[in-house]
């Protein structure tokens, strides 16, 4: 057993018990208090005693080794915890631990008055011994009391649970990164600037331990010249927030009203009442547009459901939704639009008083068996005009002398193709052009990037999101020109931008990230690259965190496309050791971005002990039709020789990395791609997917998506036409091939991939004597996205590598004791 007992006294320190053989320097255990400051009562025995503590802790944990933390009317500063203790009162000591594993075992404190634990701000126990349960991170440690007991000195005492169980007390400067900070801390969730150019309205969430799931939401409206703020929201936030075109009033959706916020006064007038279930605010004139849904009701007595189509399997098809328009002087709202089929606002022109609209009915005559009807709605008369009918669309915006159109290359019988000889992708955005006559030409055909959404300016160009390879950058197309230029945003991933649409030379706001920078936003304007920072989440919530270096590494792969990748250094590199190194993919037709944190955290694996390569295999959008083409009918054929073939060159390039320590891992499809590989190769030591395919047959038929899904990845083919696609491509018919120790993780809740993709694999590897772990995420669905449960995700897919590639199964035992030897 390892044991660590620190003893504070008035005057000196004694030390029983070094982790990892250092010392620790006395100047590193600081204490603050006595405060003395009268109070009717100590504060564990307050009646509201655990929110006073609370309190207490949240200020000390913000206050660093410089600033003076003030209590009433009193200034304390952090002391040496071995100086002099005067008077009386309560009083807190802090020092940092670390760990480079999971480490569990007892902390007993000694010599103070009804003494509280906290762990980085958060309560672990109030009492004299408490255990500790601690992942591979850096932490500080807060011990909170009422005050000194008389004749006992005060003595920290850590007992490891096994000889492993080793913690450093050592200060230092930085931390790594943690999952609380990449999950809490404060980010832009949306940017509306005003069509002039000076006021912003601006939406954050973060999260709070004390609030568990509940995120803390707060909408404000600012001006953006010295981004002050003008008003707040917090309570009833607006949504579906719209300018009108002089950038005097903006109007939103707020209490189940559509409500007009006058930016001159800041007064706010009610248009509309009683209006549940509304959204898609638009300005149309002097009126507004928007879409009210009616859900559906099923009939209380009924015990079954009849399926009208494939789409009823989706819980909100049978919702109905319709387009009215707002008067707003006089408050008067007709109706629009009357259809069986949900009615979509794309576009709006007033001066020409039409409308641009879709509807889907149900049509499953070819790929993707869905079809997507464009309509254009004169509002004077509500006459319809079906402009056309397309397999594949994603959304079309007016010009002034025609429209431009999104949708994949197939478009209109193939205009977009760049090579009507190469499989393509419908899934690869491309971006066309439709004149007043109706000819439709590709503005997009020689150009990589896959196009997202595109915001239209004054002048008839355009602004669109695009991935390139594994970025998310914005471009400016220039329509006279017909070439689309790249803006200097600053940041690799976009996360949300908006635009002055009505100035000469555009102001731009963009929020994003970079694979190693957390959130900024910025104001720019359009034709320059200088920007004002508006939001700056280095500042706000890393400015103590280090991050390891992240590298580029490419490879050419065995028919010369070069495959892009990158990789992820520790924290605390050394060139000199050997890591354990975790392989990350998707391979489902998106490449996997650089975005700082997310669902996948790589800086949080890194920041653990691993060397960490994500690789962009054949299949991926953003490097061109050709490559991502291969996705269509392929199901792994690529894609697994692409990751083998990466993870090899990655080895043979890396000598830091252990060969015989490699994991890999993915979701949905990269949890098909995990279990495919599995059934391929030998090369990984433990492998985690994630709401994986198994049987490529049951997904086509069960998953709420899975028919319209494969009516692209498997373009044409069917169980029936091409079984052995559906047969030779399943990880399930190949599960006897399995070597690797496989964690499968699912949400039970999971409509996209029914969690019974997993339970297929997990019974055959049962039966076949593999090593296999089945966990269930109750009432998850196919992302783990509350606070808790991405935690314990996070937690267990980490606590399962760290067995299998680092031989500590501590982790792992802890989460499922069940587990653990006898």
């Amino acid at each position: 057993m390892k044991a660590f007992s620190l003893v504070l006294t008035s005057l000196a320190m004694a030390i029983s018990g070094m982790a990892h053989g250092v010392e620790i320097d006395a100047k590193h255990i600081e204490r603050i208090g006595p405060v003395t400051q009268a109070s009717a009562t100590t504060l564990s025995k307050s009646a509201q005693a655990d929110a006073l503590r609370a309190n207490v802790v949240a200020k000390l944990s913000q206050a660093n080794k410089a600033s003076k933390v003030r209590v009433f009317n009193q200034a304390f500063s952090w002391q040496a915890g071995t100086s002099k203790v005067e008077g009386e009162g309560w009083l807190a000591y802090r020092l940092p631990v670390s760990t480079q594993r999971f480490t569990q075992g007892t902390l007993t404190v000694k010599g103070l008055e009804n003494p509280q634990v906290y762990l980085n701000g958060q309560l672990v126990k109030s009492a004299d011994k408490v255990e500790l349960e601690l992942a591979n991170g850096d932490y500080q440690l807060i011990l909170l009391a009422d005050g000194l007991q008389k004749d006992v000195p005060f003595s920290l005492d850590w007992q490891g649970k096994s000889d492993v169980d080793e913690l450093d007390f050592s200060a230092q400067q930085t931390q790594r990164v943690s999952a609380e900070q990449l999950f809490d801390s404060k980010v832009i969730s949306n940017l509306t600037l005003s069509p002039n150019g000076k006021y912003l309205l601006q939406s954050t969430i973060e999260y709070q331990a004390a609030q568990g799931d509940k995120p803390i939401q707060m909408t404000e409206l600012h001006k953006l010249a010295d981004n002050s703020v003008l008003y707040r929201w917090q309570e009833s936030r607006p949504s579906s927030a719209v300018w009108s075109d002089d950038s005097k009033q903006l109007a939103f959706v707020a209490n189940k009203q559509i409500q007009l916020l006058n930016v001159a006064d800041l007064t706010i007038d009610i248009a509309a009442t009683e209006l549940d279930n509304v959204s898609g605010l638009q300005w149309f004139g002097d009126s507004l547009l928007f879409s009210w849904e009616k859900p559906f009701k099923a009939d209380d007595k009924a015990t079954s459901k009849r399926f009208q189509a494939l789409e009823d399997r989706w819980s909100y098809w049978r919702n109905n939704s319709q387009l009215y328009q707002l008067d707003v002087a006089s408050g008067f709202i007709r109706q629009l639009t009357d259809s069986k089929i949900t009615s979509s606002l794309l576009d709006s022109n007033a001066d020409n008083g039409s409308l641009l609209l879709t509807r889907s009915p149900v049509d499953y005559n070819a790929p993707a068996h869905g079809i997507t009807q464009l309509i254009e709605l004169k509002v004077a008369d509500l006459s319809e005009t079906i402009i056309g009918e397309y397999r594949s669309f994603s959304g079309a915006l007016y010009a002034d002398d025609g429209m431009y159109i999104t949708a994949g290359p197939r478009f209109m019988n193939g205009v977009g193709m760049q090579d009507p000889n190469i499989e393509v992708n419908d899934y690869d955005g491309q971006l066309y052009w439709r004149d007043a006559k109706g000819n439709v030409s590709a503005l997009s055909k020689d150009f990589d990037p896959a196009i997202g959404s595109m915001t239209k300016l004054e002048n008839d160009d355009l602004l669109v999101t695009v991935t390139e390879g594994d970025r998310s950058p914005l471009y400016w197309f220039d329509k006279r020109k017909s070439r689309f230029n790249l803006i200097d945003t600053g940041v690799d991933m976009v996360d949300g931008f908006s635009v002055a649409t009505k100035q000469s030379t555009p102001t731009l706001v963009v929020a994003g990230t970079s694979a190693t920078a957390p959130q900024k936003a910025y104001s720019m304007s359009l034709n320059s690259s200088r920007k004002q920072v508006l939001f700056d989440s280095q500042k706000q919530n890393y400015a103590d965190t280090r991050l390891g270096k992240i590298e580029d590494f490419d490879f050419t792969n065995k028919h010369g496309h070069n495959i892009d990748g990158r990789v992820y250094l520790p924290a605390d590199f050394d060139a000199n050791k050997k890591y354990p190194a975790l392989v990350y993919y998707y391979g489902g037709t998106s490449p996997v971005g650089r975005h700082f944190t997310g669902r996948w955290p790589f800086n949080l694996w890194a920041a653990q002990g691993y060397v960490v390569y994500v690789l962009q295999p054949n299949g991926a959008t953003g490097y061109g039709q050709a490559f991502s083409g291969r996705h269509v009918n392929a199901w792994g054929k690529y894609s697994a020789d692409d990751i083998i073939e990466g993870t090899k060159a990655f080895l043979n390039t890396h000598s830091y990395v252990d060969a015989k320590r490699v994991g890999n891992m993915g979701a949905s499809y990269g949890g098909f791609m995990t279990m495919y590989l599995a059934t391929q190769t030998d090369i990984f030591a433990a492998s985690m997917s994630h709401a994986g395919i198994s049987n490529l047959s049951s997904y086509w038929g069960h998953g709420w998506w899975g028919y319209g899904y494969s009516g692209v990845a498997s373009r044409g083919s069917f169980p029936w036409n091409n079984p052995e696609l559906y047969v030779e491509q399943s990880p399930l018919y190949h599960a006897d091939k399995i070597t690797t120790p496989l964690l499968l993780i699912h949400g039970n809740a999971d409509t996209n991939v029914p969690v019974g993709e997993s339970h297929y694999m997990y019974t055959a590897l049962k039966l076949l004597g593999k090593e296999v772990e089945l966990v269930e995420f109750n009432d998850q669905d196919h992302h783990i996205n509350t606070r808790q449960a991405r935690f314990d995700w996070w937690n267990t897919t980490m606590a399962w590598f760290d067995m299998k590639l680092k031989d500590e199964p501590q982790w792992w035992n802890s989460l499922y004791p069940e587990t653990a030897e006898q």
